[in-house]
């Protein structure tokens, strides 16, 4: 529904112009705010959580209620304008506070933006700051003073071949970007990188479309570096002695390791997707208790995706590797429908080594885990499954 709602109000704003320029005669303004609120409170309970989402949300609706109830048809003609003036406020404020919107936008694909690409996002982010002003100055100019048929032509058509040349020009010099950076040599990157206190060894390589990478095995005080300021922030560190005096060396994908791969096995290495799951190191039955002894890697992907600045595994990670690695030793389903006696106790970091303890109860359909190592407890819980078998 939300999918839906989200692409009805996107065709609506790009056939807006056309629909006010042959409806007015035939549809009242309170129906056009009415129809215009309906789809905006639809697509609400997304814009709820998004950031700056709540005031857009309550200044459109505000707008709509103004057309319902005031009748004005002139007012319809100010919908572009105000658009305009909300994606302003929120591009340049995404300037002022950080990080820029068209940075957060590039991360959701690459996350290890290197410096050069954060500063490139910057100015994209301004050219779409200039772009909003001076769009909806002119679109508010031909609301107030203009012919219907100007305001339309500008509006529906005029506006989106600027935003199509816009996004045409942008996608060009990105992708000069990246070839530029694609030719920067990463061997000289890497031996800059075996100059840092961080770095006990460093290969460059490609990671195909993502362009050049680096692996790297963190020293004891990368290691440490890396718990206290999280992968973002070893990555800006590393990058910048990457680099040096050419910001185009600097890798645009990083892997960690605890020993460096053959240097024939970099490529494949950073191409290939970040571990979802901790290394098995061995494991042993404890009478009825599996035992799994196991290791957390340095490139975990929650690290990267969801806690880049706090490298902790999350709860819900913890409960569903359990779930995981119970389901083929003990024939138990991979879902819980209910958790007691659950304890988080101590933080679970980048390559900490642990046991992992598995215990089922069959008559009761509960699945015991606690994550250990010796006498110190890390989390344990028990889960009430349904449709377990032995």
């Amino acid at each position: 529904m939300r999918k839906l709602s989200s692409l009805v109000l996107l065709l609506v704003g790009v056939l807006y112009p056309f629909i006010v320029y042959f409806g007015m005669d035939h549809v009242s303004t309170p129906i056009f705010g009415l129809i215009l609120g309906g789809l905006w409170l639809v697509r609400a309970p997304a814009l709820w959580h998004q950031p700056g989402g709540r005031w857009m949300l309550g200044v459109t609706l505000v707008y709509c209620a103004v057309l319902a109830f005031g009748g004005e048809d002139d007012l319809l003609r100010w919908y572009p304008s105000l658009i305009c003036a909300l994606l302003l406020a929120a591009f340049g404020l995404s300037l002022k506070f950080g990080p820029p919107m068209i940075e957060r936008i590039a991360r959701v694909t690459e996350p290890d933006l290197p410096p050069v690409a954060v500063r490139y996002t910057r100015k994209v982010t301004w050219v779409w700051v200039a772009f909003f002003f001076l769009n909806g100055t002119a679109s508010g100019l031909l609301a107030k003073w203009g012919p219907l048929s100007w305001w339309t032509f500008y509006n529906g058509i005029l506006a989106y071949s600027v935003m199509g040349v816009l996004f045409l020009g942008e996608w060009m010099l990105r992708q000069r970007l990246r070839r530029r950076i694609n030719k920067a040599p990463m061997d000289g990157a890497a031996q800059r990188l075996l100059s840092h206190p961080w770095v006990a060894d460093a290969a460059g390589g490609y990671a195909g479309k993502l362009g050049p990478g680096m692996v790297v095995e963190l020293a004891h005080a990368g290691r440490t570096a890396l718990l206290r300021h999280g992968r973002a922030g070893v990555i800006n560190e590393l990058g910048q002695q990457a680099a040096g005096d050419d910001a185009l060396s600097t890798p645009m994908v990083w892997r960690f390791v605890d020993v460096l791969p053959d240097v024939a096995r970099a490529d494949a290495l950073l191409q290939a997707a970040l571990p979802t799951l901790p290394r098995v190191l061995g494991e042993r039955l404890d009478g009825d208790t599996h035992v799994i002894e196991l290791e957390l890697p340095l490139d975990l992907a929650c690290f990267a995706e969801h806690f880049p600045d706090a490298p902790v595994l999350p709860g819900v990670v913890q409960i569903g590797w359990a779930l995981a690695f119970a389901a083929p030793r003990l024939g138990t389903p991979t879902t819980c429908r209910g958790i007691d006696a659950l304890k988080f106790q101590r933080l679970l970091r980048p390559g900490d080594r642990i046991e992992l303890t598995l215990r089922y109860d069959a008559v009761r359909e509960r699945l015991h885990f606690a994550y250990r190592t010796g006498d110190a407890h890390y989390s344990s819980a028990h889960l009430r499954l349904e449709g377990a078998h032995a």
